[in-house]
């Protein structure tokens, strides 16, 4: 706890200066999982189940989920655990990330022709009246926000570039060379880094290898690192206060754990194969991580990275969390609900109905 008091002073400290210190403090340790990634790439027997994604804004309590089949994103209300809205989009969504400072929410609509990624867009939401209000054309596939800086980090399959948009006048002020294959991405709002998982292929372009994840230094907007991990790996999750970067790995079911503070990959935490969608609680320093295909949703502590507790039936290939309320939801693909978990017990403690195939 002793980093988690020591962000907290260095947002009031910030508060003097700019007067949003509280609400720095509630990005810095809220996750976007966005910047939660679900499909690992084309190639993975999911990709043709749809995307599934969900985020939260902890200051508002409001969870938003992306219903793949009937184009609309769900708005939940966390503290009565009920549906308040649902969104109408135009297209096929899926990522989805939030700015609690501006209460915006971004996701992207995906076009495809020929199984090809064509123009694809982050659409710009309202949280306040839940409104569409810009579309910033791509080619995008995946998106993160730093709340802080107020950037957003989007990337194509079919590039190997990060483009950087501002979410002040939603413009793209750069673009970032980047590795092949990029399939998730995540932001450490306090440290400024931004990583980018890639998955990768043998030299023979038949089986699968272990990836990489590239860290973005993003006060340059430069790549400054590449890290080695594990089999094909899909989901990334940072916890802001150790400073810690958690990543699945879909194909050998483990769960890198990278340092942050030097880049070194520590001893991975074996799980089962196709363990996707991540989610990071920094204050009760707990990692969840969905196995959609198996069912399942893992509880690590991140006190010493092992396996703590595992909850199921949950078929979710998504996880998000509330770290003021500890409250954990995972959207059901397959029975097109939200499972709500108690973080104190790691039990379920009520389902949701939502949107159609979330």
């Amino acid at each position: 706890m002793k980093a988690l008091h020591l962000l907290i002073i260095f947002s009031i400290s910030l508060s003097f200066i700019s007067g949003i210190g509280f609400a720095l403090f509630i990005s810095s340790i809220s996750h976007e999982p966005i910047h939660v990634v679900t499909q690992s790439n084309t190639f993975t027997t999911n990709s043709k189940k749809g995307p599934s994604f969900a985020v939260i804004n902890s200051m508002t309590n409001h969870i938003y989920v992306a219903n793949w089949k009937d184009n609309t994103i769900s708005v939940i209300d966390g503290n009565d655990d009920i549906k308040i809205a649902s969104i109408n989009v135009g297209d096929r969504f899926s990522t989805l990330a939030v700015n609690p400072n501006t209460n915006r929410i971004y996701a992207i609509e995906d076009h495809h022709i020929s199984n090809k990624e064509q123009n694809n867009t982050v659409l710009v939401i309202d949280g306040n009246s839940n409104t569409k209000i810009a579309e910033i054309h791509g080619p995008y596939s995946r998106v993160a926000v730093n709340p802080v800086t107020n950037r957003i980090y989007a990337f194509s399959y079919e590039d190997n570039v990060i483009y950087v948009i501002d979410g002040n006048n939603n413009t793209k002020i750069a673009e970032i060379k980047d590795d092949e294959h990029p399939s998730g991405i995540d932001v450490n709002p306090v440290t400024n880094r931004i990583y980018v998982a890639h998955w990768k292929l043998d030299k023979n372009g038949h089986g699968w290898t272990n990836g990489t994840v590239s860290v973005i230094d993003g006060n340059t907007n430069t790549k400054i690192a590449s890290i080695l991990v594990g089999v094909n790996p899909v989901g990334i999750g940072v916890n802001p206060v150790t400073n810690k970067i958690y990543v699945t790995n879909y194909m050998d079911g483990t769960v890198s754990v990278i340092d942050g503070n030097n880049g070194i990959v520590g001893k991975p935490i074996l799980l089962h194969p196709e363990v996707e969608g991540i989610a990071v609680n920094p204050v009760t320093n707990k990692i969840y991580v969905t196995g959609g295909s198996i069912d399942t949703l893992y509880v690590i502590d991140g006190n010493n990275d092992v396996k703590k507790d595992v909850i199921h039936p949950l078929s979710g290939w998504s996880v998000v969390v509330n770290p003021i309320t500890n409250k954990i939801y995972v959207p059901d693909y397959f029975f097109n609900n939200l499972s709500v978990i108690d973080g104190r017990y790691d039990n379920i403690v009520t389902v949701i109905p939502i949107g159609v195939y979330p």
